[in-house]
């Protein structure tokens, strides 16, 4: 089963969209009738006319100001026509009539294997239904036919690429004809289909499958119908307008069947339209370059005209002039004044011609003079010489004046003078070639820093040489004359908006003028590095860091060497140490330097006892320690009594006081010294003596 939903939602506005109209009432309801009266167009004369399947498939139609791009014509469809017309309140009609036609089911499963990749898809129409034929014999008076169409298709954007493929043909038979498909009797050669994708070779049928935009393929033929439902309703796609063309052989009788069908299911209409007047065998026809096919052709004075003759594809032509003389062989000619005739030849269809008279008035002669050159800025009084003519004149020069006369500088003019009593007129034109007005462009500037830094801006001049230059900015005017170069260079450090005030050259020849420079001071970054002075122990590690934050940095030693780019500069050995930085406008700047000393640290080890026994271990109280430069130790008694003191490392307590060993108890030690970094440093603690 074939389901397909929509959303409808009416949009109102201040633009209105006239809607599709169908009418098979009479006499729309006889298909003769729309075959002669409404189909057929010059140079056809039909027979035999013939229709196949339920009269709601088919009627006359108008789809006036639509998007259809036909007006009128001649409709039919694979259900109720009715149902097109957006005002239509039914369901639309059941079709009862069964025709059979196999030549669209070899149509509709000829397209797959047709469909170039990666556009192909495996489907095959199961059967046709809803058919409907409408078929004539005619007789061509040229060697071609053609006519305009639009397929569209209540299955677009849902079923394409699938067994529902809507299908129709326009299949012709006759001389010169043999095709695959089925053809009447008379003509047994075949037939073949003329409703193919333009260009498509080998020929490809149109159906949802083979010119759609959701595949998409052939979407240049493609038109999106499904927000246009309040014009056009059920098709939710058509094509562009489409012409079926063939080759005839004039005078001899041929077939056309018209024919439409559902594929596989019954569901979802398909449509085509037949362009009112359209299906045509053209005739010889004159028309001039003016759009217009007439016998008699004024034209203005002394002016000339481009007749195109139209007789066909592949028709040959021989135009003859007043004397009968033949003097083109071409299509379309040009001439001026006089009786012109022509005759047409295709494929040994009969000679046709046609003739037309070309009527030209006289005009009056207008005469500018020579073309000139003239210095820059010298005008000149265009004054024309006019003769013939009533001596009544009307002037229009290209810029629109009016005046007889005009005064100008260089450039192209001209000027078209009427004859006021017999509207004839004669034109002339001239060329001005005036000294080019020289251009002067200013370049350059830029940004720069308040360290004294300059920037230049350059006057680019290519005018006659010496040139004079007048510019400014928002503080100062400066003028340069006499310069004898093409380029002037102005180096300035002074920030501002440069502009070009006036440029002229010694002949006072005025130059265009363009462009602008500005230059930006920038403030000059502040290299300011977070520590002036510090003392590091060897082993620990210092963080030098810039107090601003800027775009590059370069870390030196003393001996100028590029340490690192960071912003923060580790630091252990000693050393004076400087940075370089650049801000985001390019200006830079040095920081002053910053001292590191670096220092072993002190240490010191205290035994917490000693036993000054006589066993020769741990005899004495020792002291350890490195990088001290001055030391002093002092032992005292509870009773505070200084029992021992020392200010060398290498003197070390035995525990004796005046000559005895004191006894076993705590005794309080002193200890003070200064490391190597200068940096005193006391420490206190008990000694227990042990026997």
């Amino acid at each position: 089963m074939k389901l397909k939903l929509f959303l409808f939602s009416f949009l109102f506005s201040s633009v209105l969209y006239a809607q599709i109209t169908v009418d098979n009432t009479a006499p729309y309801d006889n298909p003769n009738y729309l075959i002669d009266n409404v189909l057929l167009g010059g140079g056809i004369i039909a027979s035999n006319h013939s229709y196949q399947g339920d009269s709601i498939q088919i009627s006359y139609f108008d789809a006036t100001n639509t998007s259809l791009g036909i007006n009128t014509g001649i409709v039919m469809a694979t259900g109720d026509v009715a149902v097109l017309d957006p005002l239509f309140t039914g369901f639309g009609g059941v079709i009862s009539n069964v025709v059979n036609d196999p030549d669209l089911l070899n149509v509709a499963n000829s397209v797959p294997p047709l469909l170039p990749p990666p556009f192909t898809n495996s489907f095959t129409v199961s059967s046709i239904n809803d058919v409907a034929i409408l078929e004539f014999d005619f007789i061509p008076t040229s060697d071609s036919l053609s006519f305009q169409y639009v397929f569209g298709s209540e299955e677009y954007f849902a079923f394409e690429n699938s067994q529902y493929n809507d299908v129709f043909g326009f299949f012709l038979s006759g001389p010169g004809i043999t095709g695959p498909f089925a053809s009447p009797a008379f003509h047994p050669d075949g037939s073949v289909n003329l409703a193919i994708v333009p260009g498509s070779n080998p020929p490809l049928p149109i159906t949802i499958s083979s010119v759609n935009s959701v595949t998409p393929i052939n979407d240049q033929y493609f038109v999106d119908n499904t927000g246009g439902l309040d014009t056009i309703a059920y098709a939710d796609g058509y094509t562009t307008v489409l012409t079926a063309y063939a080759a005839v052989q004039c005078g001899e009788t041929y077939h056309i069947r018209l024919a439409i069908a559902d594929g596989t299911d019954s569901g979802l209409s398909s449509f085509v339209w037949l362009q009112a007047g359209s299906f045509a065998s053209p005739l010889l026809e004159i028309i001039d370059d003016l759009g217009l096919d007439s016998t008699v052709l004024e034209i203005p004075c002394n002016s000339t005209v481009t007749l195109t003759a139209n007789g066909g594809v592949g028709a040959t032509y021989e135009w003859y002039d007043n004397s009968g003389s033949i003097f083109s062989s071409n299509s379309n000619v040009t001439v001026s004044s006089g009786i012109y005739w022509v005759t047409a030849t295709s494929f040994g269809c009969p000679v046709i011609s046609d003739t037309i008279i070309v009527n030209s008035q006289s005009a009056p002669t207008v005469d500018l003079g020579n073309d000139l050159n003239i210095a820059c800025n010298v005008s000149v009084n265009l004054n024309p010489i006019v003769s013939g003519g009533s001596g009544s004149y009307s002037y229009l020069w290209n810029d629109n004046s009016i005046d007889s006369s005009l005064d100008v500088g260089g450039g192209s003019y001209s000027v078209t003078v009427t004859d006021n009593l017999t509207s004839c007129y004669g034109e002339s034109e001239i060329v001005i070639t005036e000294e080019a007005q020289p251009n002067t462009n200013l370049t350059g500037g830029g940004s720069i820093c308040e360290d004294g830094s300059t920037v230049q801006i350059d006057f680019i001049y290519d005018g006659l040489l010496p040139w004079n230059l007048n510019f400014y900015n928002e503080f100062d005017t400066i003028y340069q004359d006499n310069i004898l170069t093409n380029i002037y260079s102005y180096t300035t450090s002074k920030e501002g908006i440069y502009h070009i005030l006036n440029v002229t050259d010694n002949n006072n020849c005025v130059s265009n003028i363009s462009g602008s420079a500005t230059v930006v001071l920038n403030q000059m970054p502040e290299a300011i590095i977070n520590i002036e002075e510090f003392t590091l122990y060897i082993g620990d590690t210092l963080y030098l860091e810039v107090l601003n934050n800027y775009a590059f940095y370069n870390w030196y030693n003393q001996n100028n060497e590029i340490i690192s780019n960071n912003s923060i500069l580790s630091v252990y050995e000693q050393g004076e140490y400087y940075v370089f930085v650049i801000d985001n406008n390019g200006c830079t700047d040095y920081s002053s330097n910053t001292i590191v000393n670096v220092v072993p640290r002190s240490e010191l080890f205290v035994p917490n006892s000693f036993t000054p026994n006589s066993d020769k271990h741990n005899e004495l109280f020792v002291i350890h320690g490195q990088n001290i430069k001055s030391y002093s130790l002092k032992i005292i008694d509870r009773w505070g009594n200084l029992l021992f003191e020392s200010t060398t490392l290498d003197k070390h307590w035995d525990g004796f006081y005046l000559g005895k060993k004191v006894e076993q108890d705590k005794y309080l030690y002193q200890i003070d010294i200064i490391g190597e970094d200068n940096i005193p440093f006391s420490k206190s603690g008990i000694i227990n003596i042990i026997y």
